[in-house]
């Protein structure tokens, strides 16, 4: 950002006597000492006007100019240019993100379990304005919806059109994603490496197992945060013409809180989308990006030119006193 300023304002309280001395200038010649030789009649020393009486009244401003640029000159003038430099240390995440049938069950607003992980990851990634961010959908299989971006408009776009049609293949595979979105990381120079999982359910497909997935995240430097969404119990599913059904919902959190242990994240259980919503803003506080902020000012000095306004017109009310307005004794 660039702006005009002084290197050394305090000079320009000079300013304030500068002030007080045109005043009193100006009022002495308004209001002009009375002659000590009296004349019977101004026509005696009445003179002709010319261009010389004319301006000569006015050849003292040169002084005062020559004044005005000194004090400015002594303030330093200049233009100053402010910039910054960033570095800008962000995380990786990988999103896994359950799509299985249990995810339509209607026990979190504001539809159901999917509707509102959707809102809840939507919320995080807004948050996480500086990090690289892909997605990994699963069902019975894992695929990447897509890979690590700072391009966070797309990738919300992206799963705000996920549905239960997305994947065709019913299950949850989530050792599967695990591999499959810790892949997506590997090789990648980030300092921080995470992946967010959030699942209903129990690992029942793939051939890949949540623990043997989370040692190879372990190996690679990548944590596992997992949120276990949904109530236990008698839960309501939709059902057609016939309104909704109620199904036994089961939950074994342990698999997960040993996966989460074991690469150093944290599970998080979320039988209500309030806790939900704790549970990312918890995780969103404990990765925190790193960003190193340098300021830079930069100054270009414009005293050369007031100083050169003051030695001008100075040098030239002394020539135009010796040459064209001198007086004859």
């Amino acid at each position: 950002m660039e702006q005009f300023e002084f290197k050394y304002p305090l000079a320009l309280l000079l300013l304030i006597p500068y002030a007080a001395a045109i005043f009193i200038f100006f009022y002495m010649k308004i209001n002009p000492r009375t002659s000590s030789i009296s004349v019977s009649s101004k026509a005696i020393i009445r003179t002709v006007p010319t261009i010389k009486t004319r301006t000569y009244p006015y050849l003292s401003s040169l002084r005062f100019l020559s004044i005005l640029s000194l004090i400015i000159a002594l303030a330093a003038p200049g233009k100053g240019i402010t910039y910054s430099s960033i570095k800008n240390s962000g995380i990786d995440i990988m999103i896994a993100l359950d799509l299985s049938l249990s995810m339509q069950a209607e026990d979190l607003e504001p539809k159901n379990r999917l509707e509102a992980a959707k809102l809840v990851v939507v919320d995080f990634i807004k948050k996480r304005v500086n990090d690289r961010i892909g997605l990994v959908i699963f069902a019975g299989e894992a695929y990447l919806q897509c890979p690590l971006t700072v391009e966070h408009d797309m990738l919300i776009e992206l799963i705000d059109e996920l549905s239960f049609d997305t994947i065709g293949v019913d299950g949850t595979a989530i050792g599967e994603a695990i591999a499959f979105a810790a892949s997506r990381m590997i090789g990648d120079d980030s300092k921080s490496k995470i992946i967010l999982l959030i699942t209903d359910g129990v690992n029942n497909r793939g051939i890949i197992d949540i623990p043997t997935a989370a040692k190879a995240c372990k190996e690679f430097g990548i944590k596992i945060y997992s949120v276990g969404i949904g109530k236990e119990g008698q839960v309501p599913y939709p059902s057609g013409f016939f309104g909704k059904r109620y199904m036994l919902n089961t939950f074994d959190p342990s698999v997960l809180i040993e996966a989460s242990e074991i690469t150093g994240g944290k599970f998080y259980r979320a039988e209500s989308s309030g806790v939900f919503w704790e549970g990312m803003n918890e995780i969103d506080a404990l990765e925190k990006s790193i960003m190193n902020i340098k300021r830079y000012h930069r100054f270009y000095s414009k005293t050369s030119i007031f100083l050169a306004a003051a030695m001008a017109f100075f040098f030239l009310e002394i020539l135009l006193r010796s040459l064209v307005y001198r007086k004859i004794p």
